[in-house]
């Protein structure tokens, strides 16, 4: 398959929430991570390699620095993705309490709602980049199971899930070592799911699940912390981001003999080959790394908001954040659709030379497209709830 993206599954968020400037930043850095994800399809559609990580423990194919640069850019939207599917979580069952929704009507949901995005991972998959080897456990459906971990897992102590959460984040690289991916002896159809990407086998995985469940579940006790007032969105927690990256340092430098490193940095590979490191499995080097940017991220947007309220800037990532899992069908369909009329790019290269440059242009240009449709599915969800669905 070409691009390796994630997918969001923000919970609907309702008209009370979104006024809520405290939050805002959140939204818009759910919206921030939809753009990458959409650079990131689109350069594959198009044909520009923008690769920046590896898989399996393979180095890939790098391109140039600008085009690395781009792919290690667009390798913080998976993260965000599975963290706020956590958050939104939070903000979701807070919102139905409100509603007078019972605590079974609320699971209820959230099951449906795996469901459907169970079956979206094959569809969108086989009509997007035409993957024929079906049945897939890609992005949507790891999505899918921590929607059912949380169905249920939910209903623990706040501790509890934070100490899961925290033990599976550190444990999972001891995991990959104890039942490592051997082509020759392919693991279980279990095992595999949960713990390796193998393309290979049946069901063809390629996002397995405890890679970033750890993830979900962070995001979801940071997302009842934030719900409940015990703790705010702080210049201080760029602390906790620096500590993320000089942990990320310390282990790619070999510390702990390369514990959560898969694709240990070799010098002769050059300077930029520290940066590359394995999205699938993910690396607990991979994920230090790209969440200790992305809580960086959140902490600019958070002292940004009020000067972003109300600008166009706002309005874009609210509009993608808000409808996250709606904008990931409807732009894969049209990525697509541009694929089969124009071959790759639409911007002739005797206009445009340089690849990246016109890779930028095009994804904003299918923007201009994307965006309405999106802004008019939020109202028309807004009026039938059927919808929040998707």
């Amino acid at each position: 398959m070409a691009a390796q993206a994630s997918v969001p599954i923000a919970a609907p968020i309702s008209k009370a929430e979104v006024k809520e400037d405290r939050f805002i930043a959140i939204d818009m850095l759910r919206g921030i991570a939809m753009l990458l994800m959409a650079l990131d399809h689109w350069a594959a559609f198009a044909r520009v390699n923008i690769t920046a990580e590896g898989y399996d423990g393979v180095r890939p194919a790098l391109g140039g620095a600008f085009h690395i640069f781009t792919g290690l850019l667009t390798n913080l939207a998976s993260g965000i993705f599975f963290t706020l599917t956590g958050t939104s979580i939070a903000f979701f069952e807070r919102s139905r309490r409100k509603r007078g929704w019972t605590e079974w009507e609320i699971t209820r949901f959230l099951l449906i709602r795996a469901g459907i995005l169970l079956v979206l991972d094959q569809v969108v998959n086989f009509v997007g980049w035409h993957v024929t080897d079906l049945p897939l456990f890609e992005v949507l459906s790891a999505l899918a199971f921590g929607l059912i971990v949380l169905a249920f897992a939910r209903h623990l102590p706040l501790k509890v899930i934070a100490i899961g959460a925290g033990v599976l984040f550190l444990g999972y690289p001891l995991l990959v070592m104890l039942f490592p991916h051997n082509p020759d002896q392919p693991l279980s159809a279990v095992t595999t799911i949960l713990l390796q990407n193998h393309r290979a086998s049946f069901p063809n995985v390629e996002t397995p699940f405890l890679g970033r469940l750890s993830l979900v579940l962070a995001g979801y006790v940071l997302g009842r912390l934030l719900r409940e007032g015990k703790i705010s969105i702080q210049p201080q927690w760029l602390w906790v981001a620096t500590g993320g990256l000089v942990a990320w340092l310390v282990l790619r430098l070999g510390v702990l003999n390369g514990y959560g490193d898969y694709m240990p940095y070799n010098s002769q590979d050059g300077w930029l080959s520290f940066l590359i490191d394995s999205k699938h499995p993910p690396s607990l080097t991979f994920l230090l790394f790209n969440m200790s940017l992305s809580l960086m991220l959140l902490v600019g947007l958070q002292s940004l908001s009020v000067r972003l309220k109300d600008t166009a800037i706002s309005w874009v990532l609210t509009i993608l954040g808000q409808t996250s899992l709606f904008f990931f069908v409807l732009h894969m369909l049209f990525y697509k659709l541009l694929e089969v009329v124009f071959n790759g790019s639409f911007i002739p290269s005797s206009l445009i030379s340089y690849d990246i440059i016109r890779l930028y242009l095009e994804c904003a240009l299918t923007m201009v497209v994307l965006l309405p449709i999106c802004y008019a599915y939020r109202n028309l969800r807004r009026k039938y709830s059927i919808l929040s669905y998707l």
